[in-house]
């Protein structure tokens, strides 16, 4: 099994308010995670810090692997990470609106549990197609998925966030399951590269499964994905991406394709600014991304 990341804040952005991390419990199981601090909000940089680093550290101190016993966990730290957060904006008013999306995977043997608040995504990658695992929580489509109809590119405030960590005491995750296969890859992201790479052009250019030409490391290899994903950053940043970019990788996801030696690589450069809270109609309440 082979993880890396990298984050970087883009040309528009003066601060990186993305956060990620990849962390192992006891078992030599990893967690992976990405958020995304809700822009224009004072604090949200250190809302996702606070996330990644509350579920990552209390990751390494678990020993159990089962299905549920994780799900509950990872409810429960969820929960405190939000407390976090909330504590945080209780002593220092300025800091009262921050908030965070969140997508986390923990990959246990041939099973992935996926969960995610707001509208940063989990694919998983399969023979050069991408299935999407999570479910996008803006306005729109809440209420598509309410409603069982197409809603208007154009309703006010339809890209409005409407699940994340902070500012609410409840914490409302949604959860997948997968099965890997052999081959499979696990592939998460912040919102950024999808203002300015459609997800066929994210494809391309990691190419999973693809020895990429003039690539020299194992495929699949921690180098081998740590270039793949600084690839994708410079396509982002070459178009002049206007938010921060955020990506992660973790291949060889089933026992069959593990040899016992887990490799992580990681490069950050920072973390972003998002968000006006906004009050509409069909008694959903989200902030503005």
């Amino acid at each position: 099994m082979a993880i890396a990341y990298q984050s970087d804040k883009g040309p528009k952005r003066s601060d990186n308010q993305d956060a990620v991390g990849a962390f192992y419990n006891r078992s030599g199981d990893p967690l992976v995670l990405v958020a995304d601090g809700v822009a224009s909000q004072k604090g949200s940089k250190k809302a996702a810090q606070l996330v990644i680093q509350t579920l990552g550290r209390a990751w390494e101190q678990v020993t159990f692997s089962e299905d549920e016993r994780v799900k509950e966990w990872l409810i429960h730290q969820a929960d405190l990470a939000n407390q976090a957060i909330l504590l945080v904006g209780e002593h220092d008013e300025g800091r009262s609106q921050m908030a965070t999306t969140l997508v986390v995977a923990v990959c246990l043997p041939n099973r992935i549990l996926v969960a995610n608040a707001g509208d940063s995504r989990a694919y998983l990658l399969r023979r050069h197609e991408a299935k999407q695992l999570t479910f996008d929580h803006t306005l729109k489509n809440e209420l598509e998925r309410q409603s069982g109809q197409r809603v208007s590119e154009n309703i006010p405030e339809g890209d409005s966030l409407t699940r994340y960590l902070g500012v609410n005491r409840q914490v409302d995750l949604e959860w997948t399951v997968v099965t890997p296969q052999v081959g499979d890859w696990l592939y998460l992201t912040s919102d950024g590269l999808s203002k300015v790479l459609t997800l066929d052009e994210q494809l391309q250019i990691l190419q999973p499964g693809i020895r990429r030409p003039g690539n020299q490391p194992a495929l699949g290899s921690a180098l081998d994905i740590a270039e793949r994903l600084a690839a994708l950053t410079k396509a982002a940043i070459m178009r002049n991406v206007p938010d921060n970019v955020t990506s992660l990788l973790v291949t060889n996801l089933t026992e069959d394709e593990q040899d016992g030696r887990k490799q992580q690589l990681t490069k950050t450069v920072e973390v972003p600014k998002k968000a006006t809270e906004v009050f509409v109609k069909n008694g959903l309440k989200g902030r503005l991304d």
